[in-house]
């Protein structure tokens, strides 16, 4: 009897079908006794501690899954991650600014081609375009070229008015400075003050007439995208201010007014439909476009009151001898007839 106390007998690991394995309970209300543990040692002190530990950190950290650790999924004795979610980028951060200028090279000249040339953009591209997609890196460079070009071209112009003079020219850094906080204003200002304009004025639904833009407004965003491009026409035509001819100047200026306004309108016009103060709007808008061009052309580039006096002068002291000329020849024309 002593020897078989003395022996060691070895069982077999495999679980036999009609009774269930061996469990050892050690207080742990977390313990799971599915077969999907293989992942660590039942029966180690150590190991159960340790994954004791571990589903309190998970529980703690509101990473462990909701049917803790007897479920069906496999357990690795691991604490899981916590889900990540989406956190909200900050407007303080060059990231949130990274949508806005998500575009391409042949949207940005398609988009140019748009503002310039009448008809040429669909009655619904403000909603369907514009609206889906606004950016800013196209007004961007639009309004920086736009400065540049003015104040370089509007002191090579003061240089061709003032060659003849007996002084030293210079360079006018200020005219930078004039033109940016114009057009700052323009771009930024009046986009904001015509968006509070299109909120304000908002016709209410009529039974009956309800299309799918009948309570449409643009965004603020989409209105400075629009203003920001409707500007492009202006580069060109500042280069082309340098010629010092004043009716072409003045055309250049209705010209251009009339493109671009023209265009801005026909995008507008889906929200214009919808205010109640449409005409004033339309108005409005055709007047601060002009006014924007003429601004331009008559602090920039016009010829100044003094050259314009100068060559009236000049003009007078050649009228008296050519006057002088045509009566003498008037009457020795006459006195030959009489003679006659």
């Amino acid at each position: 009897m002593s020897d078989d106390l003395l022996q060691f007998k070895d069982y077999s690991n495999t679980p036999s079908t009609s009774s269930p394995p061996a469990q050892i309970n050690v207080n742990s209300p977390s313990h799971s006794t599915g077969s999907g543990q293989s992942g660590r040692q039942r029966g180690d002190p150590m190991s159960d501690l340790i994954y004791d530990m571990s589903n309190s950190a998970n529980i703690l950290s509101g990473g462990m899954s909701s049917g803790g650790g007897g479920g069906g999924g496999k357990d690795t004795g691991l604490p899981e991650p916590a889900t990540a979610t989406p956190s909200k980028t900050s407007f303080l951060t060059i990231e949130y600014y990274q949508k806005f200028f998500d575009v391409d090279t042949y949207m940005v000249l398609e988009r140019i081609a748009n503002s310039m040339i009448p008809k040429r953009a669909p009655s619904n591209y403000l909603k369907s375009h514009i609206g889906l997609n606004p950016d800013l890196y196209g007004p961007f460079w639009i309004t920086t070229t736009l400065i540049f070009c003015i104040a370089i071209s509007g002191n090579i112009a003061n240089y061709l008015q003032h060659q003849s003079d007996n002084y030293q020219w210079r360079y006018n850094f200020h005219l930078v400075s004039y033109a940016a906080t114009c057009i700052f204003i323009y771009v930024n200002f009046l986009p904001g003050a015509l968006w509070a304009l299109f909120k304000y004025s908002l016709k209410p639904l009529q039974e009956g007439l309800e299309t799918e833009n009948a309570d449409y407004t643009p965004s603020l965003l989409s209105l400075m995208c629009v203003y920001g491009y409707s500007l492009a026409i202006y580069i060109p035509v500042s280069i082309l201010w340098v010629i010092q001819l004043s009716i072409l100047q003045w055309l250049l200026v209705i010209t251009a007014a009339l493109l671009s306004g023209s265009v801005l309108i026909a995008v507008l016009t889906p929200a214009l439909r919808n205010s109640k103060y449409s005409l004033f709007l339309i108005i409005g808008i055709l007047g601060a476009h002009f006014l924007l061009a003429a601004g331009f052309m008559l602090y920039f580039f016009h010829v100044p009151a003094n050259t314009a006096a100068a060559v009236h002068s000049t003009v007078e002291t050649i009228k008296q001898p050519v006057n002088q000329a045509l009566e003498a020849t008037a009457k020795a024309v006459i006195g030959n007839i009489t003679n006659k």
